[in-house]
Formats: C-alpha cells, structure tokens, sequence
C-alpha cells in the first residue's frame, strides 16, 4: 500500500489557537496551551497516524519580532522548520480579518518554503460573524491564493477530517517515521518541564512568566510512581519573590497544579520537589540560554 507520512510545519502569530488545533487533532494534549502570547518555545513533533498515513506536526512558535537572544533562537528555529517542512499548515483567526502580522507570516512561509504546499486552516469559525464569512475567507485566500484552505475550529473540532484529507492530498509518499502508539517526540521529562511552564504562565503576572524556564534536575521512575525534583529559573530577586508568593503560596499553586498535570499524562502518583534560582538576564546571554536548555 502506498502510504502518506511527511512533515507539516504549524505556522501562525500567536493567539490563533494553534496548540489548541494540534491537540484536537491528535486528540490528545502534547502542546501546551496558554493565553499568554509565545507559550510555545521548542518546536515539538505530534504524531498523527491514520491507518497507513502519518504525519508529523511540528508546532513551531508564534511569529513576532524579536525582542532578546531568546526570541532571536526561538524565531530562526522556526524558520528552519518552515524550510525543512513538506506541507505548512497556516493558521489564521478567521473570526478577524488579516492583520499586518498575518501578511508577515505568509511573506515568511513563501520566502522559506520552496515547496509552496500550503493549507490555511481558517481556525475560530465558531466565533466568525455570518455576515463576515465571505468577506473574511477571501481576504485570506488572497494572500495566498494557491493555498488550500478550510474554515475550522480546533476547540469545538469542527471540519479537522477534512482538513487533514487536505494535509495528506499534499503529503509525499513513503514509510512511517513512528510507532503507531507514539503521539510527541517529546520524553516525558521534557513534557513535565514543559507542563510546570504552563502552571506558571498560568498563575504569574504578565511580565514574569516568560523570563521563566524550567529544569528538571531529577527525574526517577520507580514502580507505580514517579521522583521529579525541579528548579524554575527567574531573571532577578524580584521575580524569585513573586515566583514564591508570600508563604510559598505561589510556588505551592504552581507545584500542585502541575504535579497533578503531570500525573495525568504519566497515569502514575508524582512526588515534585520546586526550587526557584536566580539567573540574571539569562534570556540575553548565550551561555545561560545553553545552561537552561535552549
């Protein structure tokens, strides 16, 4: 049998809900969700497969510009994705019309993709005004007018089959790259790093949560349970003491909302042990970035 599998880079600025269409897609969470802008860091794989068909979704970061080291790394890792992909999946906020960052995005797709397959996943349609329908579509469609596209939505999961008979049309053919049980790429204790990230952009004030980093320092699976100790990286004392809240109230929020997220994905108890540490400025600094894992 001949068989689809391919990569299909996620694309899109932030807030258009592509975590959010990944994990419905695969049906369950690989990718963190949040509604702070720049949740995503690391392109992660999530695996597809239908039947013989498998496709590899990489969720690449929310476009914008640059604003340190971090986002400079962030920002030519998704490029490079963009490059390397075989189909890119652009997702757009169809309940608005194009903005100025979305006619950047696509500027990019084009300039760094040579294979030209595109699919405009038109995501939010739950939320698209009747009468704005046409008028939105088009004006998508117009920026790309080769582009495949579908009007969807990844929280109410309306028009994903379709959508991915879309994907798979483009997709080349060749053999499966994964198991058929194997939805990320990711191991689990980089998916339990990522989850206390999501806790803590869940809970902090707008402008910590992104000079937060996570390092899992100690991770033991034993029978039945699983030994996490981890350390959140701030940038200044001012941040450890908000990241610790009076009485260690806010690391406790953090700790037990992502330990019991952390249980769910791994179907075992967790004892997490948290820690806060100062790195100064490390979102600037090359050595620090490498030291916290980017």
């Amino acid at each position: 049998i001949m068989c689809k599998t391919g990569l299909v880079a996620v694309v899109g600025v932030p807030n258009v809900g592509k975590s959010t269409l990944i994990n419905s897609l695969l049906g369950e969470k690989v990718a963190i969700v949040s509604e702070k802008a720049q949740t995503t860091r690391e392109a992660q794989i999530g695996i597809l497969t239908l039947g013989e068909n498998q496709m590899l979704l990489i969720d690449t970061p929310g476009i914008t510009k640059p604003r340190h080291l971090l986002d400079k790394k962030i920002m030519s890792d998704a490029m490079s994705r963009i490059s390397e992909s075989d189909v890119v999946l652009w997702i757009v906020d169809v309940s608005k019309s194009p903005r100025e960052k979305d006619r950047q995005v696509i500027e990019l797709i084009l300039k760094s993709n040579y294979t030209n397959k595109i699919v405009i996943a038109m995501n939010k349609m739950d939320l698209l005004n009747p009468k704005h329908v046409i008028s939105n579509t088009d004006l998508y469609r117009d920026l790309c007018p080769s582009a495949k596209w579908m009007l969807v939505s990844g929280l109410k999961q309306l028009n994903l089959d379709k959508l991915v008979e879309q994907i798979l049309d483009l997709l080349p053919n060749g053999s499966k790259f994964y198991n058929d049980d194997e939805i990320t790429d990711m191991s689990a204790r980089k998916m339990a790093s990522e989850l206390m990230r999501e806790a803590s952009l869940k809970y902090l004030r707008d402008e910590i949560p992104h000079g937060v980093a996570v390092i899992v320092e100690a991770f033991d699976e034993k029978d039945g349970y699983v030994n996490i100790e981890a350390v959140l990286i701030v940038e200044n004392d001012r941040h450890k003491s908000i990241v610790i809240g009076k009485n260690g109230n806010m690391i406790k929020r953090i700790g037990i909302t992502s330990r019991l997220n952390i249980e769910k994905m791994m179907d075992k108890r967790v004892n997490l042990d948290t820690h806060v540490k100062v790195q100064y400025d490390w979102r600037n600094n090359p050595g620090k970035l490498q030291y916290v894992g980017y």
